[in-house]
């Protein structure tokens, strides 16, 4: 959907410990009802050297090749984890359910 946010994460996604930042993000937006696309955008090790593969269709999605980073439908990106939470904490909540479905 053209204005559903797409939220790219790490491999660990949401099995990851609480406070893994892609599972944080994840679960605040879930708590506040917003949807979103998930691509995951990055496999193992987050230290680039020892990372398996490269980041490079994510910089080219997004700018950056930090994890997790949320698209909003206008183009912006968050890359950063507080950036992100900054963002979940000003949208009312359902916001994206409302909009996906007229109410």
């Amino acid at each position: 959907m053209a204005d559903t946010p797409t939220l790219y994460v790490c491999h660990g996604d949401e099995k990851s410990p609480g406070m893994h930042p892609c599972a944080k993000v994840q679960k605040a937006m879930r708590a506040k009802g917003i949807a979103y696309e998930k691509v995951i955008a990055g496999h193992g090790n987050p230290i680039p050297f020892l990372r398996k593969g490269s980041r490079e269709e994510l910089r080219a999605a997004t700018g950056d090749t930090k994890l997790p980073t949320l698209k909003l439908a206008d183009g912006t990106t968050l890359s950063h984890t507080r950036g992100i939470m900054a963002w979940v904490d000003e949208q009312p909540a359902g916001s994206a359910e409302e909009a996906r479905t007229g109410a």
